[in-house]
């Protein structure tokens, strides 16, 4: 049965969080494992937005951090759908954070995280294609690809 294409914008999701003293290491800079944490909450999110189905994280590539979160950041959370394969996804995470008593933020750390759609058997399940409309949805998408292929080689 054919899945009903969706676009990007559909499954996009925005989460948010602050940084307690428990989330941190003795100098008061977020655990990188906490940030990991958030990242696959969000993409998990967009996930199931947008396939309905159980999902399940198969790998995170590329996580990056750039700046450090410390005590009482506020963090924002995106994620969206890159592309769909058959019955995976990958989807792009990426986290900002405001510093106490600042307005501009700054990006404390992205990743890419794949996913894979099960039914109710668990079993991996055919996914809708996702459709990318604007410039970068595009590039992410085209991007995408050449990440899989990379992740395949032996």
């Amino acid at each position: 049965m054919e899945k009903t294409p969706k676009t990007v914008k559909e499954s996009a999701t925005v989460t948010h969080d602050i940084v307690h003293p428990g989330d941190t290491n003795s100098y008061g800079i977020a655990f990188g494992g906490y940030l990991m944490g958030l990242l696959d909450k969000a993409a998990c999110i967009a996930a199931r937005r947008h396939c309905t189905n159980r999902v399940t994280t198969v790998g995170i590539d590329g996580v990056r951090f750039f700046n450090p979160a410390k005590v009482g950041y506020i963090l924002d959370i995106k994620a969206s759908i890159n592309r769909v394969f058959c019955s995976s996804m990958e989807i792009g995470v990426k986290v900002t954070g405001t510093p106490l008593e600042k307005t501009e933020c700054e990006d404390i750390c992205h990743a890419y995280i794949t996913f894979v759609a099960l039914d109710e058997n668990g079993k991996p399940t055919a996914l809708a294609p996702v459709v990318p409309e604007t410039d970068d949805e595009k590039r992410r998408f085209e991007e995408a690809l050449a990440r899989r292929e990379m992740r395949k080689r032996p």
